[in-house]
């Protein structure tokens, strides 16, 4: 069920906004991976609770690979992303190749290598093979897929769900941790993630801006990034 959010916290949220993120102009969305979803995949995973950095990394790491191979991970479906892990003989090899054994979880957590894979079958299973398959998906299988996707270890919060839709391409809010610190700010409480992402959304929609854009400019200001 969709959360309504208080009218007030709205209000406080947008004066926020207009007060520390600068002109909104200047609120422009991140790049992503509008034609690689493979590469969506990879980010919205391996980003969960580590430095952004250590992300950029494995995705440099991951379009040499592709490179190598003759083929463009820039247009990289789920399906691709699939093989490419398993011709490198599974996702222990493949966190070997991309130099990070990261793993969803400090305790009992599973490779992110091995979520990658998990999280790409997942959305094959559900019909979505592409970023614009993705963008495009309506219901049943937008469900199927957000359904397939939080059965995958460590990916039960939604966040890294929503992560994906937003590096496709879809008007979405990754409410992390950064995210989440800057709605506190303004309505003087910790939200949950669907809370945070319902505020983000009312505001966009309230200040008549892009959803994308404001997410990004948030996270950037919140993160000492400018």
């Amino acid at each position: 069920m969709a959360i309504m959010p208080a009218d007030e916290d709205v209000t406080r949220l947008a004066v926020q906004c207009e007060q520390l993120l600068g002109p909104a102009d200047s609120w422009t969305p991140p790049e992503g991976y509008p034609d690689g979803l493979g590469l969506c995949i990879i980010d919205a995973v391996w980003s969960m609770g580590v430095r952004y950095g250590g992300v950029r990394r494995v995705v440099r790491r991951y379009r040499a690979l592709r490179a190598e191979e003759g083929s463009d991970p820039d247009v990289d479906g789920a399906g691709n992303l699939i093989v490419a892990i398993e011709r490198t003989g599974g996702p222990d090899a493949f966190s070997a190749v991309m130099d990070n054994r990261h793993r969803t979880s400090t305790r009992g957590g599973i490779l992110k290598a091995e979520a990658v894979l998990l999280c790409a079958r997942a959305l094959v299973a559900a019909g979505v093979e592409s970023a614009a398959d993705l963008r495009g998906a309506v219901e049943p299988t937008t469900s199927a897929g957000e359904r397939a996707w939080r059965a995958v270890p460590g990916q039960g919060s939604g966040i890294s769900w929503r992560y994906l839709r937003l590096l496709a391409g879809v008007q979405e809010v990754k409410p992390d941790r950064m995210i989440t610190r800057f709605v506190e700010r303004a309505i003087g409480r910790p939200p949950t993630p669907t809370e945070a992402a319902a505020l983000v959304t009312a505001v966009a929609a309230r200040l008549d801006v892009d959803l994308r854009g404001l997410d990004h400019r948030i996270w950037r200001f919140q993160s000492g990034r400018g």
